[in-house]
């Protein structure tokens, strides 16, 4: 399907396929959507302690959306980035858990 974004969908949040929610509506831009990404607890925490850099927003193309209701933005089975079934916000993630400077630990 491919949906039409309005200005009520600001807000919404933004569900996989299997129901994980990656992010929040911020803007709507024609026929896409600026969604900013929900951050993990391990995010949050180094963002908190100013340990690693916070998650810029993306932009979701209308291709993308299975279906829009009244209170999420679902999406369609074949979102991700690659082949390997992820999503752009978890490799994002991942890669900053996998860089040095953005542990902790380090």
């Amino acid at each position: 399907m491919c949906a039409t974004f309005s200005d009520d969908d600001v807000g919404k949040p933004v569900e996989r396929a299997d129901g994980k929610v990656i992010g929040t509506v911020d803007a709507i831009e024609g026929d896409r959507a600026r969604v900013e990404p929900a951050p993990d607890a391990l995010d949050s925490i180094m963002a908190r302690f100013g340990w690693g850099d916070t998650i810029d927003p993306f932009v979701l193309e209308a291709d993308a959306v299975d279906a829009v209701s009244d209170t999420r933005i679902h999406l369609t089975e074949e979102f991700s980035t690659g082949k390997t079934g992820t999503t752009a916000a978890d490799e994002r993630s991942e890669s900053r858990q996998d860089n040095p400077q953005n542990r902790p630990d380090q």
